[in-house]
């Protein structure tokens, strides 16, 4: 479809990046199938009308604008000759920030092509979640061998995103979440503990510094994330040995009135994740939860809070529009302003993405944000460490921008949303979570089916009684007839792999164990086999996401998923190792089958509520997967 658009210069650049996923070209006003009049307007609105080979476009911003246009060539591949449009964003400001800090970092392509998709959408928000993965020239173990950013590229993203009417916003950390940088002995004048700064060191202030000035170097906007969240070992070590106990909230509010001041100086506007001030009003609450209702905070609290720092409320977890709204009550309440709302799109669990149970508390969630009038909202795609494919958590981008340009949830037109900026069908995209689904929940059970090790079974017990070769067939059935998945193609087949893999392994424990205790040789000896198989699959697997990830990201990080890959492998030859040696006769048992099998969740009774559910998370056992043992 060729096009003549009569627009404002400053978009020309962003069409031009855009002209590809659009399937358009432009052209003269003679040539033209369709010409395009698009008018800047003084509020921040949309309106898009077709009549014929004439369309007029009227937009606020850029993102409106990119966003409107999606909408016409959509139209004009259905081929309609008269439609028309208005839409008036519920939010100033809507998008994503993606976490490119927890082994894996987006290579400047792919951050490149969530841009557009995002611009096509009318998003205008991105944020690079960078701990310690972007270049500080005098700290050259900052970010060493993690695939940090260099200054280059982050100016390049800068101004691609700039072209897309994308505001491009570092998310850096000034306290805690630093633990892959004070790993290095060159970080040891400023390490406090295995994840914090050491308050008060004037080595500290001086990285932060640093830190600052190249954000000023690689970034347009003033805006900035400074983190702040999350700093449990505060205090607590180094500090305490040269210093002696002091309380953890009298060396935060020092920090940070400190590291403001440093932010201002350049000119900056710093915004911050608000959990640790409930964490420390909080404190002495039994059970505390993050964001926790009992929170009452006193004056002393509010005293100290520094001015001119945005406030950022972070919350993936709940379903209550009540739970929401009450939280952005209290920071209004707090720091005088409604906060920016930050929910999750949950990509952190394993190999696959958990759309619907991320749907489910995103919905409420910006429910409370349209009745409670906040204005700024961005989605957080965290990996922690996972092996999910980022560049996924695009689907769950759509419910952010057609809730905001709506204002309110409508699942067709997301859908309409998705495939007009993605060019993939929106259905077969809410697939993709399925391998994670055997027992019909929500929470992410892949991962510990995968890395189970097959002669320990830590998690066999709660295998017993799942239909899972059934499940896995008709999945692996399923993904296996989806459409063409376009961008999403490499992460498609990854997932396909994971659930062949799945097919054959997920019971293999159980099934091992009971013909052991049942002394049953005939399949003891079929099982050597599949150990074969199953070992084969695995390689496919590993190869297929190794694709994927060379395709996505930056190849620094891939080493850790090999580990745990080449761990299973190992696992399954020396699992049919062991069987061959009971079958032949050279050992008279096994005695990691002479085990019992119990829950990993630790409950005794066989009638209690399983809740190894929640073991799954991220937080509960990355740490164990390189010994193959979820």
């Amino acid at each position: 479809m060729r096009l003549y658009i009569s627009c404002d210069s400053d978009l020309l650049e962003g069409i031009s990046l855009l002209l590809g996923d659009l399937d358009i070209s432009l052209s003269s006003r003679e040539a033209a199938d369709l010409t395009v009049t698009a008018t800047k307007i003084e509020n921040d609105s949309l309106s898009v009308t077709l009549c014929g080979k004439e369309a007029t476009l009227c937009y606020g911003s850029k993102a409106r604008f990119f966003r409107g246009l999606a909408i016409l060539c959509q139209w004009l591949r259905e081929g309609k000759e008269q439609a028309s449009c208005t839409e008036t964003p519920l939010f100033k400001t809507n998008g994503a920030m993606v976490d490119m800090s927890r082994n894996v970092v987006m290579n400047v392509d792919t951050v490149k092509c969530m841009l557009r998709k995002m611009a096509l959408m009318g998003l205008n928000t991105y944020m690079l979640y960078t701990e310690d993965t972007y270049e500080l020239r005098e700290h050259p173990y900052f970010g060493h061998m993690r695939g940090r950013y260099t200054e280059e590229e982050l100016r390049e993203l800068d101004a691609y995103a700039g072209k897309l009417g994308i505001e491009l916003i570092p998310c850096i950390q000034m306290l805690g979440h630093l633990s892959t940088h004070l790993q290095w002995a060159a970080a040891a004048p400023y390490r406090d503990g295995g994840a914090t700064l050491l308050v008060g060191a004037d080595e500290t202030y001086r990285l932060i510094g640093h830190m600052l000035d190249a954000v000023c170097r690689c970034f347009t906007t003033k805006r900035i994330h400074i983190g702040m969240d999350e700093t449990f070992d505060l205090g607590r070590g180094k500090y305490l040995d040269k210093n002696g106990y002091r309380d953890p909230m009298e060396l935060y509010f020092e920090h940070l009135e400190r590291v403001a001041e440093m932010v201002r100086a350049r000119g900056l506007e710093p915004m911050m994740w608000s959990d640790m001030f409930f964490r420390l009003a909080g404190k002495d609450l039994p059970g505390y939860d993050d964001y926790d209702e009992r929170v009452v905070f006193t004056e002393e609290v509010a005293k100290k809070i520094p001015k001119g720092v945005q406030q950022v409320y972070w919350d993936y977890y709940h379903k209550s529009v009540d739970y929401y709204a009450g939280n952005i009550h209290k920071h209004a309440s707090l720091f005088g302003e409604t906060p920016i709302f930050a929910g999750g799109i949950w990509t952190w669990s394993g190999h696959c993405p958990l759309f619907s149970r991320s749907l489910d508390r995103t919905l409420p969630a910006l429910d409370a944000c349209r009745d409670r009038g906040v204005k700024e909202i961005f989605a957080t795609i965290w990996d922690n460490g996972a092996e999910n494919n980022m560049i996924v958590a695009l689907a769950g981008l759509a419910w952010y921008a057609d809730y905001d340009y709506r204002g309110y949830y409508d699942e067709e037109s997301v859908k309409a949303c998705f495939v007009r900026s993605c060019g993939v069908s929106y259905d077969d995209m809410m697939k993709l979570e399925l391998p994670d689904h055997p027992d019909g929940g929500q929470m992410g059970l892949s991962r510990g089916f995968l890395y189970n090790d097959p002669l320990l079974g830590l998690i066999d017990k709660h295998i017993e009684g799942l239909e899972v070769q059934d499940y896995y067939a008709k999945v692996e059935k399923e993904l296996t007839a989806l459409g063409d998945m376009g961008i999403f193609a490499p992460a498609h087949h990854t997932i396909l792999k994971l659930t062949a893999v799945l097919k054959k392994k997920t019971d293999f424990g159980v099934r091992l164990k009971a013909a052991y205790d049942e002394n049953n040789r005939q399949t003891l000896q079929a099982m050597v086999n599949e150990c074969e198989e199953i070992r084969l699959a695995i390689e496919e697997l590993r190869t297929s996401h190794r694709a994927s990830w060379m395709t996505y990201n930056k190849p620094l990080g891939w080493e850790l998923m090999e580990v745990r890959y080449g761990g299973l492998i190992a696992r399954f030859e020396t699992t049919g190792f062991r069987l061959a040696q009971y079958l032949e006769g050279n050992i008279d048992r096994i005695e990691e089958l002479e085990e019992p099998r119990l829950r990993l969740d630790g409950q005794l009774s066989e009638n209690a509520t399983p809740r190894f559910h929640s073991l799954f998370n991220w937080m509960d056992y990355r740490d164990y997967t390189v010994a193959g043992r979820f």
